[in-house]
């Protein structure tokens, strides 16, 4: 599918690409305090530009994406966990 984009000062008409996700690792952090942080980017657009990389020679391309975050405090220690 064809589809106008703004481009700095310009309007290219640019083809939305369909893809299949292979993989979307999450990243994972350690804090200082135990806390451990996981983000990952998950791509939601591809769009291919008409143009090449004048350098590369490579097809252009627009990714519209989100980054996805969670946060996991620490673990409390063994004599403050509630026993069942």
């Amino acid at each position: 599918m064809k589809v106008k984009m703004n481009i700095g000062d310009q309007v290219v008409e640019a083809e939305k690409m369909t893809f299949n996700p292979i993989e979307e690792p999450w990243s994972l952090y350690r804090l200082e305090d135990g806390t451990t942080v996981k983000i990952k980017l998950v791509v939601s657009d591809v769009f291919k530009l008409p143009s090449r990389d004048p350098v590369t020679g490579l097809p252009q391309l627009i990714i519209r994406s989100s980054n996805i975050a969670s946060v996991e405090p620490p673990e409390a220690p063994p004599s403050k966990r509630e026993v069942n």
